[in-house]
């Protein structure tokens, strides 16, 4: 057998081998364009007005980054509002769930990551960057806000899409959040990394095109961060406003870096093939 013929065996040998490591880990995605997912949320369920309104969440990943855009009318130092305890409601923290849990099991567990990007938001933590081993917690009662998912949903907010796409319905969100308490700030975790704020600029450098879905808010937030700090496979990632008024999730993967073992395994079929090769000869 020829030299080539060995190369076409080995391709196809690595590609059953990638093929075997990705099999249940197809992302249930949003939408991809220009390589960002997006989750976009109904136009009218910010609850309180426009300054609490969320339109979008969009993710991308490089081979070694991870950038986060979310757009809506809510600015990154929030909005003022009387009836919160510091007189401003602003954006929640953002959770990434990469377990086959609800939303609140998986933060019982302490098996969330987190984000804290607002630095003026009432987080339990004390900076901003990301989490592990998150538990999430509800702040929407010194926010002026709703005690329960099902009491927001009740009050006139239950919209087709009122979580984004990828929780469409009150069934769906219902099923992964549970009808109570919304949990929407880090209360426990480990710093693990830093956050980098990203320009309008930038974003746009970097492809984020919301105006493609008719989604661009007066406000829109970036940030970019190592990827390394993650895990991959699928996830779902979510955040509220701190009274509750709006939230938005996406569903999606990311991709594994390639364990050592599996360069290992394509390494061994080359050489049992080699050796068969030989002995033809």
């Amino acid at each position: 057998m020829k030299l080539r013929n060995f190369a076409t065996l080995m391709a196809g040998a690595a590609a059953a081998l990638c093929l075997v490591s990705v099999t249940g880990q197809q992302a249930n995605a949003g939408t991809i364009y220009k390589d960002w997912n997006y989750g976009i949320d109904a136009f009218n369920d910010g609850s309180g007005g426009s300054g609490y309104e969320i339109k979008g969440i969009a993710i991308k990943e490089t081979s070694d980054s991870i950038f986060v855009a979310l757009t809506g009318g809510t600015s990154l130092t929030g909005t003022y509002a009387s009836g919160a305890a510091d007189k401003n409601i602003g954006w929640g923290d953002l959770f990434f769930n990469f377990t086959d849990k609800t939303f609140k099991a998986a933060s019982d567990a302490k098996s969330l990551f987190g984000i804290r990007f607002a630095a003026t938001n009432d987080s339990m933590v004390s900076s901003t960057g990301v989490y592990q081993n998150v538990q999430a917690a509800s702040v929407t009662a010194t926010n002026d806000g709703y005690s329960s998912l099902k009491q927001y949903y009740n009050s006139g907010w239950d919209r087709e899409n009122t979580q984004g796409t990828d929780l469409a319905t009150k069934t769906d969100a219902y099923a992964y959040f549970g009808e109570g308490s919304i949990l929407n700030v880090i209360g426990s975790g480990t710093k693990v990394g830093d956050i980098t704020m990203l320009t309008a600029s930038a974003l746009s450098t970097a492809g984020l095109d919301f105006a493609k879905f008719s989604a661009s808010g007066s406000q829109t937030i970036g940030f970019q961060f190592s990827k390394s700090l993650f895990e991959g496979g699928n996830y779902i990632a979510n955040t509220f406003i701190e009274c509750g008024n709006d939230g938005v999730v996406l569903k999606g993967n990311l991709k594994d870096v390639p364990e050592p073992s599996g360069i290992a395994g394509i390494a061994v079929v080359g050489l049992v093939l080699g050796s068969k090769l030989r002995k033809r000869r």
